[in-house]
């Protein structure tokens, strides 16, 4: 395939030639690319809102995870690993033999890392961009089944798995009532425990990565950015107690915790100074996604006066060592009784 100069128009363009047979996963793989690459040029994508739903009775979509999906892996890194294993390894079960389901899969990066270590997994994802890349990763293990659909409705049957994980995902139910004092705020993820419960064997574990709202404030050095964003998601987060309670009360017993401090959702592009200027690089966290344009703009024209002026490098050590005392994710973990 080839990309050269063209001249179709009076504004300029570029044509794409092609010699020899060229296969539907070929316009797939070019339409990625050049998706990613506008990404990374800030280019405004079109709007696609009309030909594809943005929210079901269950979910909130505030990123458009099908035109991201593409390009998500190089922005966010599967974190956590060793103590999810941990978790999974405390069940009576080796987990050589065991089956492991990852709820809101995403692309599969925290399968692949699981792959080889435990014996089944299964990924579940809702939204289809991500899906797709997922099932492209794993087409060639029938040790991975990938499907799409809801994490609130299961299609398992009872006592299907020996552990469950859900990273980052929970944020992406509808929230319903968001005042912590509601004992009924957060049905849908009530919903995914009892059929988290359901469909694990007696002894299973859960294990949940999440972000306190402290975390969500003081764990991303860009948060300080984008206060407002950053207000309008901490709701969409359980408390840590919440979680506690909401364990507790859909039947887990055992409940623990972990802060892996080190690591970090972006993984080695995290500490981008420029990254906050691209919105391929913002598209690695939804929290972004919340900000208006305003908003944004101010961001984005905090970040160049900081890099103009040399104010930057102290700023991320300011927030730097906020984020080394409190981590940016957290990890629960609860067990169903035998």
């Amino acid at each position: 395939m080839v990309i050269y100069p063209g001249k179709l128009t009076e504004v300029d363009c570029f044509r794409i030639g092609n010699i020899g047979r060229i296969f539907e996963s070929d316009i797939e793989l070019l339409l990625t690319t050049i998706e990613s690459t506008l990404l990374e040029m800030n280019v405004e994508m079109p709007d696609r809102e009309s030909s594809r739903p943005t929210k079901t009775s269950h979910t909130v979509e505030y990123e458009d995870y099908d035109n991201t999906s593409g390009n998500y892996d190089n922005t966010r890194v599967p974190i956590g690993v060793p103590i999810i294993l941990d978790y999974l390894a405390s069940t009576p079960t080796a987990l050589s033999e065991q089956t492991v389901l990852d709820a809101g899969c995403g692309t599969g990066s925290c399968l692949s890392e699981l792959r080889g270590r435990v014996g089944r997994l299964y990924g579940r994802e809702l939204n289809a961009g991500m899906q797709k890349v997922a099932k492209e990763r794993f087409a060639d293990n029938p040790a991975v089944q990938i499907e799409q659909g809801s994490i609130t409705e299961l299609p398992f049957a009872d006592e299907t798995f020996d552990g469950i994980v859900c990273n980052q995902v929970l944020h992406h139910l509808d929230p319903g009532a968001s005042d912590d004092a509601d004992s009924e705020s957060f049905p849908n993820v009530r919903s995914f425990f009892r059929e988290a419960f359901r469909v694990l064997r007696p002894h299973g574990v859960l294990v949940i990565n999440t972000s306190s709202h402290q975390q969500h404030r003081d764990g991303f050095w860009w948060a300080a950015l984008i206060p407002a964003a950053i207000d309008r998601m901490v709701p969409r987060f359980p408390s840590i107690d919440r979680f506690r309670n909401i364990f507790q009360e859909t039947g887990f017993v055992g409940f623990a915790t972990a802060v892996p401090l080190e690591e970090v959702l972006q993984g080695k592009q995290y500490l981008d100074p420029t990254g906050p200027l691209s919105a391929a690089w913002r598209a690695g966290d939804s929290s972004w996604s919340l900000t208006t344009e305003e908003e944004l703009g101010r961001a984005t024209t905090n970040v160049t006066s900081m890099l103009e002026h040399g104010s930057m490098a102290a700023f991320l050590e300011e927030r730097e060592q906020l984020r080394g005392k409190i981590g940016q994710t957290t990890f629960l973990a609860a067990r169903k009784p035998a």
